[in-house]
């Protein structure tokens, strides 16, 4: 069962910070939040390659440490955003995690199946969130009604209704707002999420078994891979898109995310 107490040590903490290219020691400010969403999507990516390749996935602290940390690999959001509040509060932010329901990707709601972290402040809460390949802003966003912030590329909103609790959209430049996600601000324990994310690595309906879905921010951009369409995109544009043959997609594996599909062959 996942240790609820779990507290990473002063050494992974510094460990941790290297790995996405910060500074140790870190104050819990509301800048250095912006960075470090920023720097983990830059240099964690977002992928379920353990999933597709049947490498047993762990929630515990220590095993994601090892996985994410010390062998530098990435995963979907059960993983990195349990790992990423534990590095929050290490840092002494006050974190709570929310269970969310997608509804906006494909169209139809869904099982609620995605991680997400609220952050408190004095003066207002943000939610930050390194667990998502698409529709993600590059910075904390404010937990407030109605309000339009913008990441540099995108505009996000808070909607509040009675049935759905908060409702995320987001609107890319020349599009209509688009629904994402929908939560209710319950605190979860560590528990409640072994079952939604036995459900994504198990179910032969989950989406993660379907094909490869990757992520990595960069300075202007985001490089995607999903079901082996690669796109490379810089800001708002898409500057390449193309299919990945399968020694094409070992190579950009490599090249993009830094991960060696020659490392599941034990497996």
């Amino acid at each position: 069962m996942i240790n609820e107490n779990f507290m990473l040590t002063e050494e992974q903490v510094k460990k941790y910070l290297k790995r996405i290219k910060m500074s140790y020691p870190l104050e819990a400010t509301l800048e250095n939040l912006h960075k470090l969403q920023l720097n983990h999507l830059k240099y964690i990516p977002y992928e379920n390659l353990s999933i597709l390749y049947g490498e047993p996935i762990s929630l515990d602290g220590q095993d994601l440490y090892k996985k994410i940390i010390v062998n530098e690999r990435g995963g979907f959001c059960f993983e990195t955003n349990a790992l990423y509040q534990w590095l929050l509060k290490a840092i002494g932010y006050q974190v709570t995690s929310y269970h969310t329901r997608l509804i906006g990707l494909p169209p139809e709601e869904q099982l609620k199946r995605h991680r997400m972290i609220r952050v408190d402040f004095a003066d207002a809460s943000y939610i930050t969130d390194v667990g998502i390949r698409i529709a993600l802003s590059r910075k904390a966003l404010r937990l407030e009604k109605n309000k339009i912030q913008t990441d540099g590329h995108s505009d996000f909103r808070y909607l509040s209704g009675e049935n759905q609790g908060w409702n995320m959209q987001y609107k890319r430049k020349n599009h209509d707002w688009e629904n994402v996600f929908s939560f209710h601000q319950e605190a979860e324990y560590e528990k409640d999420f072994i079952m939604p994310a036995f459900y994504c690595e198990k179910h032969p309906e989950s989406p993660f078994r379907q094909g490869p879905q990757m992520s990595i921010f960069t300075d202007k951009g985001q490089i995607t891979i999903a079901n082996k369409l690669l796109t490379i995109s810089n800001e708002t544009k898409i500057i390449e898109r193309r299919e990945l043959s399968s020694e094409k997609f070992e190579k950009y594996c490599k090249k993009y995310f830094q991960i060696n599909l020659s490392d599941f062959q034990h497996i």
